[in-house]
Formats: C-alpha cells, sequence, structure tokens
C-alpha cells in the first residue's frame, strides 16, 4: 500500500509540473558570459523575461538584456520572441526566436537598430512553481554576434 502511494504521489508531482511549465504568466532572471564575435572578448551578461504559455506548446516572451562591456563598448536589447517547447515531465526544453532592439554605446556615440535573436534551454522545475535553467542565445547587432551562455531562475505564475 505505502508503495502505491508513493509512485501515485510522484505522478502528481510529476503531472503539476508539467503543468507549470506551459504557465500562462512567468517572469524570471538569468546570469552568464557574453562572448563578442566568437573571440576571447567576454563580458558578464545578465537580463531579465517575462512570458506566457499561450497555447501547450508554444509561448511568447519579453525581455532586457544587458551585455555588458568589452573594450569600453556596452551593449543591451529589449527582445520579443516566439518560444516552442516540449515538456518530458518536469523538463522543460524550448527554443527562442524572435527580434530585439539593441543599443550600444562607445563613449558619447551610440548606435542602434533591430535585428534577429534565436537560441535553446531547457529548465527543471525544481519546487512547485520555481525552475532552474541553462540556455543559449545568440543576438546579432548590426554586423557583430553575441553568444549568451547563460544560468537562469524563473517563477511560474499561474
Amino acid at each position: 500500500v505505502s508503495m502505491k502511494k508513493t509512485l501515485l504521489a510522484l505522478a502528481l508531482i510529476g503531472a503539476s509540473s508539467t503543468a507549470m511549465a506551459d504557465s500562462w504568466i512567468y517572469a524570471g532572471a538569468s546570469g552568464g558570459s557574453a562572448d563578442w564575435d566568437n573571440s576571447s572578448d567576454t563580458s558578464t551578461a545578465v537580463s531579465v523575461h517575462v512570458g506566457t504559455g499561450i497555447l501547450p506548446f508554444i509561448g511568447l516572451e519579453a525581455g532586457y538584456n544587458d551585455f555588458g562591456e568589452v573594450g569600453g563598448l556596452s551593449a543591451s536589447s529589449v527582445y520579443f520572441a516566439a518560444k516552442p517547447s516540449i515538456d518530458f515531465g518536469p523538463l522543460h526544453v524550448y527554443a527562442k526566436g524572435g527580434l530585439h532592439k539593441w543599443e550600444t554605446k562607445l563613449g558619447s556615440a551610440t548606435n542602434d537598430d533591430v535585428d534577429m535573436m534565436y537560441g535553446v534551454g531547457a529548465e527543471y522545475f525544481i519546487m512547485g512553481p520555481f525552475s532552474v535553467g541553462a540556455n543559449y542565445m545568440n543576438y546579432t547587432l548590426d554586423n557583430t554576434d553575441i553568444g549568451v551562455l547563460s544560468i537562469s531562475g524563473t517563477f511560474h505564475f499561474l
């Protein structure tokens, strides 16, 4: 009897974690390393994001990135992306693709434009509505690519 209760509890935990992965509203933050144009130039990148799971296998996400500074040049962006995903119990695997409005600053000179962004990632629900994950995102800034490898924490509200 106790084995059946244990299996039932594990099944319910797995089902609730899967349901949270397709939540209506979620928000989180991440931090990691930004690689500028596949060179030895790296900086610390931080970001925040908010999103919604509009359908079970696709969502929409928006966020802000601060890519840090390399050689006096700093960069940041705001993005909007589609986020297709699939769940394997408490493991949530996803891709992102969309546009971002970026800005670079070097001294008093600024440059900005809109370009593509894309990436892949996974998150694991560790406790109720909270997940931790890792992802790789690539942001095009005119003729420069910034690849960001980061870890994240996300809270799923609904």
